[in-house]
């Protein structure tokens, strides 16, 4: 078994409620995506420790394997500490549990969902240990769906396959009553065709028709494939619409359907768990028979097989959809303003370089063996400079044109006008790092320090940067301190700080988890931003902080920015009397930390110490 979340205060452990999740599947199974995610989120760690045991009962059915399952889980749970409750996700493992209630979970609370199995599922209200969440699919909603985005549809074809999940959901869904009178049901069963044999019947379908997709990852002669390796297999061999009855695989070639959220069903089950933890008594809480299902579907695939409804109902969540026009006036006045604003500031960025450029040259004159590195820097900076204003402004200036034309549709002029906004802020955010970093160095800008709640402040950071994330397939996460709960700071100036720290961390890191947290260390509460990018070379690692500069040219080419984030999170660190440093291995990753004062103190003295670096 391995922890959820670790928590390093010792002392709290001792009362730590201890939680064990049985899963029927593995960590790679698309569903876990949307446990983890409700179970980061709603279970907090410095009150409950969670282990995760996976049964792996799509890929492994024989009795060699659920015997040895059974032997190593009884061996773990006879070492280990007694758990307060267990946690059960999806059909395999509750029958499993049942079975062995006596044996190995015998007067311990078990809380389940996801499970398909409603007799089953209903049963254990008579059980005063056992509760959860039922997993009803919405197969006459998905169908009625289906009917009304095509009234022509004549036929739909279920595809089901030689699980236990995938049998008992066909099952239960040809015993539904009226199914016929909506449209001709027939099957795809995979207890009784090879993966082969069903892509040549895939292939015969053409028409009116459409595919229900319940199960697909065994076939008669138990050989399996992932889920999205069995989609990809549907979509190789038929052109035919897909709907589905949850929601991975929305937005990947699904239309979509009435689909079963496995993070609210997860949410719901987490909430009879906390209670049953704090107190209440399980024999109150009945199985929640109605299942939380939602209308999802994707705008891209409803475009592609031409199946757009006039309007979308408000029920209806619809992912991938572009725009509404109903904003372009709001985004045209934006837009002008935007430029307006670029341009003012052009004004002021070449009255600022002039006068960096005279600086520069009676730094020339007083220090003659800095000459060669000074010509670098000005190059590099007049190269990167030109590229990150030039670029956006020929943007903005191209498709301003485009939106000039009277054969624009409004489609394109949409995406013209999401261009130039995205170019406008590119160009805003350059002018904003300049005048930033000019107003902090000349000792022009107002610092209001006070004692500033952390927790409050990371509260309205991290969602933000959890969701970029996200989209790159990163883990963000965040380790709160419940001994620290304030800083003395400029909360203003702290939240930049975090935020330019996590925005490097994001754009440097292709792979694995980002890592913020902070600690007291003396007088001072030190601040941490991991990640697992691509890191820093130690001969390179004394340049970081220096203006306009990152890591190697070709990187400023590669992951643009003017270089300047890294200069002003250093020049707002030691205005709060702070020092900042990294930590870097090259193609391994960074951390980056910086202090701040734990309470009131003498900024004079602080502001005096140099910033310093660590590459240890």
């Amino acid at each position: 078994m391995f922890p959820f979340q670790a928590n390093s205060q010792k002392l709290k452990e001792i009362n730590r409620k201890r939680i064990c999740l049985i899963h029927s599947y593995n960590c790679n199974f698309p569903t876990y995506t949307h446990v983890s995610k409700a179970i980061n989120e709603f279970i907090d760690s410095t009150d409950y420790q969670i282990d995760v045991e996976f049964m792996n009962s799509k890929e492994f059915v024989d009795d060699v394997y659920i015997e040895r399952f059974h032997d190593f889980l009884s061996y773990k749970l006879s070492k280990r500490k007694a758990y307060d409750l267990f946690l059960v996700a999806d059909d395999y493992a509750l029958e499993y549990v049942l079975k062995y209630e006596e044996s190995l979970f015998k007067n311990k609370p078990i809380v389940f969902w996801g499970v398909n199995n409603i007799d089953l599922a209903i049963e254990q209200n008579s059980n005063p240990y056992c509760t959860g969440v039922v997993e009803d699919v919405s197969v006459k909603e998905t169908l009625n769906l289906a009917k009304t985005l095509n009234p022509k549809l004549e036929e739909i074809f279920v595809i089901s396959d030689n699980t236990i999940t995938g049998k008992n959901d066909l099952k239960r869904m040809l015993k539904l009553k009226d199914l016929t009178t909506l449209v001709n049901i027939h099957t795809l069963n995979l207890s009784e065709l090879s993966f082969s044999e069903f892509e040549n019947n895939l292939q015969q379908l053409k028409g009116e028709k459409a595919l229900l997709l319940l199960s697909l990852y065994r076939d008669k002669d138990f050989k399996y494939k992932p889920f999205y390796d069995g989609l990809n297999l549907i979509k190789k061999n038929s052109d035919l619409a897909i709907y589905h009855l949850w929601k991975h695989g929305v937005g990947e070639g699904i239309v979509g359907g009435n689909l079963i959220h496995h993070y609210r069903q997860t949410q719901e089950a987490l909430k009879m768990a906390d209670q049953i933890l704090k107190g209440a008594d399980i024999k109150d809480m009945p199985v929640l028979e109605e299942s939380p299902n939602q209308c999802y579907l994707d705008y891209n695939e409803l475009k592609r097989l031409n199946l757009m409804p006039a309007i979308f109902p408000n029920d209806w969540t619809i992912i991938n959809r572009p725009s509404s026009s109903i904003h372009l006036s709001k985004r045209s006045l934006y837009l002008f303003l935007s430029i307006s604003m670029c341009v003012c500031g052009l004004l002021f960025f070449f009255i600022y370089y002039a006068k960096k450029q005279n600086c520069l040259k009676k730094e020339l004159i007083k220090a003659q063996r800095n000459a060669n590195r000074v010509d670098e820097l000005k190059n590099a900076f007049l190269s990167n400079i030109s590229h990150e204003i030039r670029t956006p402004l020929n943007g903005i200036l191209g498709f301003s044109e485009f939106l000039s034309l009277p054969d624009v549709n409004d489609d394109d002029r949409i995406k013209y006008f999401e261009i130039i906004t995205e170019n406008s802020h590119q160009l805003l955010n350059v002018v904003n790092e300049i005048v930033e970093i000019a107003k902090v160095q000349s000792g022009h800008s107002e610092i209001k320090m006070e004692m500033v709640d952390i927790y409050s402040l990371l509260s309205e950071i991290v969602p933000e940067y959890r969701l970029k994330s996200e989209q790159k397939n990163l883990k963000l996460m965040l380790m709160n301190s419940k001994v620290v709960k304030s800083v003395y700071a400029d909360r203003q100036y702290l939240s930049k700080i975090i935020r330019k720290l996590l925005d490097n961390a994001i754009k440097f890191t292709h792979d694995g988890c980002i890592e913020i947290g902070y600690y007291k260390r003396m007088d001072f509460i030190e601040f941490y931003v991991k990640d697992t990018g691509i890191g820093i070379s130690n001969d390179l690692v004394h340049i970081i902080f220096e203006n306009f500069r990152q890591v190697q040219e070709s990187d400023i080419r590669q992951y643009g920015g003017l270089g300047l984030g890294l200069s002003i999170t250093k020049a707002f660190v030691k205005s709060m009397g702070g020092k900042i440093w990294v930590e870097s291995k090259e193609n391994k990753g960074s951390c980056f930390y910086f202090t701040l004062p734990y309470k009131e103190q003498d900024l004079a003295s602080l502001i005096s110490a140099e910033v310093y670096f660590s590459g240890n």
